[in-house]
């Protein structure tokens, strides 16, 4: 877009000092010229492409063209890279956020919040206007990290993908939606997933195009603001406040009304109008230094580039592959018994990919399909399962299925598995297969990045990447497509010819767009570009997924992204020994997979157990099934259940997480009934028959409690304590959907996931009627015999109640009873329950007595953990697998925060035990 304004046609002379105000951005460059009394006389702003000093030499040049700057101009600079020339232009540097605030002042004073979004910048800050002063004062900022998500990349790239231009032609559109779509607001690459399922759907344009922009206002909030406050009136502006979609957005995501959000006239030029009345106040009352002319700027722009350091070139090793996949053949039955051939099934689905293998007794493989799986998992197995049966023949017999991948639960029970695991063991149990002595195992596909850490034949660490395209396959598929190269071949064998890779870093993949055109200005070739791209991958998945974990001598590559020997070639110039890339490793998790079911199967034969498998068959697809999916209202955990329905059989059901549906499922009764819910049990004792108050107040007190942190372990000391002294205690609900909501619309710090949860909890809280809503502040609890004199808990959980005030209205915050308690300090503990006492408005007689009956209260609840834990320990029965989940209560014991793990276990025939279960305060040293 080139969007430029001027008070008049030809150059006016004036006798008047002006000020020139330039922001020099990632994306954009914009220039205005300002008089003296800050009215913009004429703005320039245009999209540099990869040339910022020329896009701002040209627009001077324009400038300069209408208006006499010989008498005197000031100059201010803001932006990327406006500091790089604001000596050619005799000016000075000035910091964005303060830039934007001075042109804020300047045309909106009123204003409290501003939303700021340019090309590869989010900015979100809250302001106030001194009325002594009439100044503009910067109380708060937040900005965003180095992800392209919640800033102006995110809508280009999408905007491209789409054939949309992104000036006027996508917000038009998108505010012709009426239900738009939900897309994840995450990384921008990622995003593509989602839009391609949709246009598969059928969903409109404008549908997705108002989806695009719900997400970007969601990510905004969420990851920019991080739970802080948007005090109103709120201002948009940046580039994207071009958007009229992302500005309808905003309003639904903040609760607006209609056309309430800000939208200043010169949106884009804020930080240039800031940065140019600065320079003119800054100045001083003397007149400005005669303009410098713009020869200095032309000849830093026309100027070539240095010599580039010398990166060393890739090295193809012959062995590597140069291609695709080679078709193996189908192994065949025994010709002389004509006994059927027993193989076993694994399948890995993915969110981009989904994987099928036949493999025999041996670990040969008879049969493997790839294909993307296009937002319809099942459809993908359907056809894959089809295909390999087809190609396998008759004369097989398949004895064990395994699934894995991320859809592994939901195919397993559509298929009829007989093993589902998840990906790290499949991938390690393929790769120990294929080389024994492995001990580091690297895992790269289309959206999923792996790291392995090995130690005979076991894993002992892993990592993954954390919703981030930069260390995946997807992260050269995006860039290979802007260059117009074949990732299958052309890539590979251009990035083996550079004799100079491109030095791109370690950056997000929309960002490194801006890097290559960079290095396409500067002369850089396509094929230093590809090799460039190929170092670049290798480190963006060390830092980002590896991050300084070991790496032993024996690494395998596993994963699609193997196919490129580039890829394979920088990771050995990179770490220095060689790469092993294993057979078939695009479909290892596949392979480990049916591995695994296969020595499960056999495990089970030698116990004398039946051996069947309840696979359901290769043309399963061909038996004609639906699926739909609802939300179970059953409990509080409002789960999401998919439904799959064939033709003239019970329906399955995958997403619960209870067993509620599995008596209406085909899978049989599972062991769990039979192993004892040790967490149910303790959740039991920690309420203690605690009973929610009548939704109609009684005339009591009422206090309420977060089901967060310390409550998992002190709910019987306040439970006890508040009904001394005959206040009400309602609970928050536990951990759910909307629990998780709310704390990311409010959370404002990075912390552990239990601690933001506490934001979440007392959101909820807010909602009702109780007087009071506590949170303690427990910096410590009474040392066990025996143990360490002190017994402190994280800081975070004494200041977790601050971080929650920090963002509350100052209404809500009356209804917070906060103080800092220490168990372990009994001198020091009654002083801070006398300010409890004060706080409340009772006696401090009561008080005493009401400390009495909590301490009583959790001395019991002590003690029924303990007899129960010895009657489970003790009830094992002999051959039952059993395991203790070690952590803190508000880790362990909150199944919204464990994802449930003790059911999980329990469905798999493990006993989970709770860590104060045990007996440790008799344990000897």
């Amino acid at each position: 877009m080139d969007l430029s304004t001027s008070s008049n046609g030809r150059a006016a002379p004036t006798g008047r000092a002006l000020s020139l105000g330039i922001d020099v951005g990632s994306v954009t460059v914009k220039a205005v010229l300002l008089d003296t009394t800050g009215r913009v006389l004429e703005s320039r702003y245009q999209r540099s492409h990869g040339k910022p000093r020329q896009t701002l030499h040209s627009l001077l040049q324009e400038i300069a063209s209408h208006h006499d700057l010989s008498n005197g101009t000031w100059v201010g600079l803001t932006g990327s890279g406006g500091e790089a020339v604001s000596h050619l232009l005799g000016g000075r540097h000035v910091n964005e956020l303060i830039a934007q605030t001075r042109g804020l002042q300047q045309y909106h004073p009123e204003a409290r919040t501003v939303i700021e979004i340019g090309g590869q910048d989010s900015k979100f800050l809250q302001v106030e206007l001194d009325p002594g002063t009439g100044r503009m004062d910067l109380v708060d900022f937040a900005m965003n990290n180095l992800c392209a998500a919640g800033t102006g990349a995110f809508l280009d790239q999408q905007a491209e993908r789409l054939g949309i231009a992104i000036e006027g032609e996508f917000g038009r559109l998108a505010l012709l939606s009426e239900k738009p779509a939900r897309i994840a607001g995450r990384c921008t690459v990622f995003a593509k997933s989602d839009m391609i399922h949709l246009q598969q759907k059928g969903t409109p344009m404008a549908d997705i195009l108002a989806g695009l922009c719900q997400a970007l206002a969601r990510n905004f909030t969420t990851v920019v603001a991080r739970g802080k406050r948007f005090l109103p009136p709120v201002v948009f502006q940046g580039g994207v406040a071009f958007n009229l979609g992302v500005v309808r957005a905003f309003e639904s995501v903040l609760g607006l009304e209609p056309r309430s959000l800000i939208v200043p006239e010169h949106h884009p030029f804020m930080a240039a109008i800031g940065t140019g009345l600065l320079a003119a106040e800054n100045g001083g009352p003397g007149t400005p230094n005669p303009f410098p002319g713009l020869e200095g700027l032309l000849d830093l722009a026309l100027e070539r580039p240095l010599s580039r350091e010398a990166r060393p070139p890739l090295h193809r090793r012959p062995a590597l592959p140069s291609g695709g996949p080679v078709p193996q053949p189908p192994a065949r039955p025994d010709g002389e018994t004509g006994r059927p051939l027993e193989v076993a099934l694994g399948i890995d689905v993915g969110s981009v990919s989904t994987k099928a293998v036949l493999i025999d007794a041996g670990g040969g493989v008879v049969s493997r399909r790839y294909r993307m799986t296009a937002g319809r998992p099942l459809e993908a197995v359907a056809v894959a399962l089809r295909e390999i049966g087809q190609e396998a023949g008759p004369g097989i017999r398949v004895t064990a299925v395994g699934v894995t991948g991320s859809g592994r639960e939901l195919t397993g029970e559509f298929v009829g598995a007989d093993l589902v695991r998840n990906e790290i063991t499949c991938q390690a149990r393929a790769a120990i297969a294929c080389h024994q002595s492995v001990d580091t195992l690297f895992e790269i596909g289309g959206q999923d990045s792996k790291y392995t850490r090995i130690e005979q034949g076991t894993v002992v660490d892993f990592a993954m990447n954390n919703a981030c395209a930069a260390g995946t396959g997807s992260f050269l598929e995006e860039q290979a497509d802007r260059l117009r190269v074949r990732i299958e071949d052309e890539f590979s064998n251009l990035a083996f010819a550079s004799p100079h890779p491109a030095s791109l870093g370690c950056r997000c993949t929309v960002f490194m767009e801006s890097d290559i055109v960079h290095h396409q200005q500067e002369g850089a070739e396509l094929k230093d570009l590809t090799a460039g791209l190929a170092c670049a991958i290798v480190e963006n998945y060390l830092t980002r997924v590896v991050a300084g974990r070991p790496v032993g001598r024996t690494v395998l590559f596993q994963g699609g992204v193997a196919f490129n020997p580039s890829v394979v070639a920088a990771f050995e110039r990179r770490l220095g020994r060689s790469i092993l890339v294993p057979p078939h490793h695009e479909v290892t998790g596949a392979i480990g997979a049916a591995t695994l079911a296969m020595e499960e199967r056999g495990d089970r034969l030698r116990r004398g157990e039946a051996g069947a498998t309840s696979f359901r068959g290769f043309e399963l697809g061909d038996r004609g099934y639906r699926t739909t999916c609802f939300t179970c209202k059953g409990c509080s955990n409002l789960c999401e259940i998919n439904r799959v329905v064939f033709e003239r059989e019970r329906p399955l059901f995958f997403g619960a997480r209870c067993d509620r549906f599995d008596a209406t499922s085909r899978t049989p009764v599972r062991e769990q009934e039979l192993i004892p819910d040790l967490f149910k049990e303790r959740n039991d004792l920690l309420l203690g028959g605690h009973v929610p108050p009548p939704r109609e107040r009684t005339g009591r007190p009422r206090i309420a409690i977060p089901r967060a942190l310390s409550f998992h372990d002190l709910f019987p000391y306040w439970r006890a304590f508040f009904d001394s002294l005959g206040i009400e205690v309602e609970l928050s609900s536990p951990t759910n959907p909307a629990t998780r909501s709310r704390t990311a619309s409010m959370a404002a710090i990075e912390t552990c996931f239990p601690a933001k949860l506490l934001f979440g909890h007392v959101s909820e809280l807010l909602q009702g009627s109780a007087d009071w809503i506590f949170l303690p502040c427990v910096a410590n609890r009474e040392a066990p015999p025996g143990e360490a004199e002190e017994n402190m808990y994280c800081p975070i959980i004494p200041a977790s109640a601050n971080l929650v005030l920090a963002q509350l209205p100052p209404v809500a915050r009356q209804r917070i009873v906060t103080l800092p308690l220490h168990l372990q300090w009994g001198g020091i503990l009654s002083r801070e329950l006398d300010t409890l006492a004060d706080r409340l408005g009772v006696g401090r007689n009561g008080m005493r007595q009401a400390r009495q009956a909590g301490e009583q209260a959790l001395r019991e609840f002590h003690t029924s953990v303990q007899i129960r834990g010895r009657e489970a320990l003790g009830q094992i029965p002999p051959g039952m697998q059993a395991g203790v989940l070690v952590g803190r209560p508000y880790n362990t014991c909150d199944p919204g925060v464990c994802l449930d793990l003790p059911f999980k276990l329990r469905r798999m025939g493990v006993l989970p035990i709770p860590m104060d279960y045990l007996p440790l305060d008799s344990a000897g040293p």
